[in-house]
Order: structure tokens, then sequence, then C-alpha cells
């Protein structure tokens, strides 16, 4: 049985920062300073990836809360495993629409790039105003 297709609320960087580049380049990505590559660090359970990685978030971010690194985690998590190819974003753009795409790839890594961990995605040609 084919699994239901899901859908994701994605911001591409503070305040959409990165939106044009996403929408130039075809695809969304995170970052949350987890420099390496995750290609062979992500498991099943989005548990077990924060179990390893909260540390590294802390230790760059010392300040920060264990609640906080929590969900950074579990962000980058869903954005390199918990999102599947047939996905929809939902991307605000910063002008109060959503910009709207399919992913279409397993995760990718590009080091010393914006947004580093990234899917690609095929995007709609229409947005949805915020409102809507």
């Amino acid at each position: 049985m084919k699994e239901a297709k899901k859908y994701f609320r994605l911001m591409l960087g503070a305040k959409s920062a990165h939106v044009n580049d996403c929408l130039q380049g075809n695809f969304v990505g995170a970052d949350f300073s987890i420099e390496q590559d995750l290609t062979n660090d992500l498991p099943e359970q989005w548990r077990d990836f924060n179990e390893k990685f909260r540390p590294i978030y802390l230790e760059k971010f010392p300040s920060k809360k264990k609640v906080t690194a929590g969900l950074a985690c579990g962000n980058l998590w869903t954005v390199c495993k918990g999102m599947r190819i047939g996905d929809i974003v939902l991307c605000p753009d910063g002008t109060g629409t959503y910009r709207v795409g399919e992913i279409t790839s397993d995760y990718h890594h590009h080091p010393k790039e914006i947004l580093p961990h990234r899917r690609t995605v095929q995007w709609y040609e229409n947005g949805i105003d915020r409102s809507e």
C-alpha cells in the first residue's frame, strides 16, 4: 500500500532569507550549524538522531537549552529523512505567499553552501496566499 503524501511547512532560512536561492536552485534545506554530511547518520527514528546530535548542537551553542537543541535536531532530521519523495513543502516567501513544491530526491549534502542539508524540489508555478 502506498504511503500517504505528507505536507510540511518549512522556513528557508531566518525570515525566509534563502527563498530566492531555493526557488532558483530547486531545493529546500536546513542548517542548524551541523556541518557534517549526514548521509550515514540518518536513523529511521528522530529520537535516535537527536540522541546523537543534541550534544553536538549544545557544544556549538552552550547557552541554548536542551529543548531548543532537541527541536533544532528534530527539524534537521525531518528535512533530511522525515520528508519522503512525493511529499509537499509549503515555504513562506516573506511576501505573504507560501511557495509550494514537491520533494523529488533523497537527502544530499552541500558543504560550505547555504542550507547545506538539502532535498531537491520541483516547485509549482502558483503559490498560496497566506490568507487562504
